[in-house]
């Protein structure tokens, strides 16, 4: 009997290892996707966060199948995925993928696979938005390089891009923006849940869900297309799509070949593009104007506090530098964005970056003010004590301005850097310069030309400061000159 069971389990084990075998010999389909934020498209299963589940992941399985292919999925980010697919980095783009107009230019698309229609929701007590024309004078919020941004920039509505919908939906609840637009799977899945949020109107504008492919790619495109036709046939994707609550009537019409849907349009204009650069350009000076001022407000109070304060006046400012100098400044501005409103307190996006940046900009300059203060030769503060200056005013008169001179060049490199770090703030979605080439090019796959637009406005933000800086130490040191005649020192 033992020896029976051993066979049974040998035979066993010997069907599986063949299974798997045959398996890894299929050829692979790999599909890019971001699943940040995309349910109910392909996201982290929640209950295991080991793996992805969505409809579209069942989908790509159900097609992989009819396909003879072993499907490989390749996490990428939505706003990239048309140039990572022509880059190669995967064969389709499976990913909520709408056909546009500008998309057509570059890419090929399958029949669709799923229909849907657009969904405007506001707050619960909101009752002045009911349709798509009452936002005429409302911000509205929408996925960045979507068929919602695209109607809502033909409808010459104000719209805040988004990089994922539970972001914009938060920022909805918290008042940011008068409503939101997105897909109406997304919106089932994000905001009817949520009891402060409600639809308004009717769902509108039907589109499509289509398969995304490389131009050079039409045999694959001929097998994907006759995979989804087998697929609508058999019922699979019903069966699929009513898991998921997705299933309706257009499905139905797209089963039995009767869809009709609408194609976004979109085309690329030079002159607006410029337009909205320099608009961003401006955000970013601002922005990093701002954050330096609140880090120079910080940092000397901080170095002092960590060089000459009490004990436990040196341990609060040594914490908070460390603190700041020890985590991203990406995680702080997520941490300031999403949890101040925890406690009641709600800042724009533009202020939350430019005091996010600021604060983790003072725990650096707090660092280079207290090294030049420490240069300052301690006799410093005895000839000034011996003229009878208290030492609030020697403070003022004598150390500060000969601490400036050694803090000035550090100070410099410190505020170029800020200029490029304004670029993080594309997390809390504030319009600046970076985010706005990334959407630029990626609604125009103009990369290259606008990426040398973009580096050459940063350019002419940083070199004038630079050479500003530089003239500014130079006269100081002038100063300095004058004031200490030849081959004299103050010695400490």
């Amino acid at each position: 009997m033992a020896r029976r069971s051993h066979g049974l389990l040998a035979a066993a084990l010997l069907v599986g290892a063949l299974r798997a075998t045959a398996v890894c010999a299929q050829p692979v389909l790999r599909w890019g996707a971001d699943p940040s934020g995309g349910a109910p498209h392909v996201f982290v299963d929640p209950q295991n966060p080991d793996r992805y589940v969505g409809f579209e992941k069942e989908f790509v399985e159900a097609l992989a199948a009819v396909l003879g292919r072993r499907p490989v999925m390749v996490p990428t980010d939505w706003e990239t995925i048309v140039s990572a697919l022509e880059r190669g980095e995967f064969d389709i783009i499976v990913n909520g993928l709408e056909p546009t107009t500008d998309r057509a230019k570059h890419i090929l698309f399958s029949k669709p696979y799923y229909l849907f229609r657009q969904q405007l929701v506001v707050r619960r007590q909101e009752n002045r938005i009911r349709t798509l024309a009452d936002c005429r004078d409302k911000l509205v919020g929408t996925l960045v390089n979507t068929t919602s941004s695209r109607l809502l920039a033909r409808e010459g509505i104000r719209y805040k891009a988004y990089a994922d919908p539970p972001v914009a939906y938060r920022d909805l609840e918290l008042g940011r923006v008068d409503a939101v637009l997105m897909d109406l799977p997304i919106a089932q899945y994000y905001a009817f849940p949520n009891p402060n949020l409600k639809p308004a109107g009717e769902p509108f504008y039907v589109s499509a869900y289509v398969v995304g492919l490389r131009k050079d790619d039409r045999e694959l495109k001929a097998q994907i297309d006759a995979a989804i036709d087998t697929l609508l046939r058999n019922g699979t994707m019903e069966r699929i799509l009513r898991k998921w609550n997705l299933w309706d009537e257009l499905q139905a019409q797209l089963a039995q070949g009767e869809a009709r849907y609408d194609m976004a349009a979109s085309e690329f204009n030079w002159g607006e593009a410029l337009w909205r650069l320099l608009r961003a350009a401006a955000v970013t000076v601002a922005l990093a104007f701002g954050a330096m001022g609140v880090a120079l407000l910080l940092g000397i109070p901080l170095a002092l506090g960590q060089e000459r304060g009490p004990p436990g006046v040196r341990a609060l400012c040594t914490g908070y530098i460390e603190f700041f100098r020890g985590t991203p400044v990406l995680v702080q501005l997520l941490f300031l964005y999403f949890g101040l409103p925890k406690l009641g307190i709600v800042l724009p996006g533009w202020l939350t970056a430019l005091v996010g940046l600021g604060l983790n900009y003072a725990a650096y300059e707090s660092q280079v003010y207290r090294a030049a203060f420490a240069a300052v030769p301690r006799g410093q503060w005895e000839v000034a004590y011996a003229l009878g200056m208290g030492r609030a005013l020697a403070f003022r008169r004598v150390i500060l301005p000969q601490a400036f001179r050694v803090a000035l060049p550090p100070m410099t490199n410190d505020f170029v850097a800020l200029f490029k770090d304004t670029s993080v703030a594309f997390a809390i979605s504030v319009w600046e310069l970076a985010t706005a080439y990334r959407e630029l090019a990626n609604a125009s796959q103009q990369f290259l030309l606008l990426g040398a637009i973009t580096s050459g406005l940063y350019l002419a933000m940083s070199l004038p400061l630079a050479r500003l800086a530089r003239r500014l130490e130079a006269r100081l040191q002038r100063e300095r000159a004058r004031e200490i005649p030849h081959g004299e020192e103050v010695r400490a």
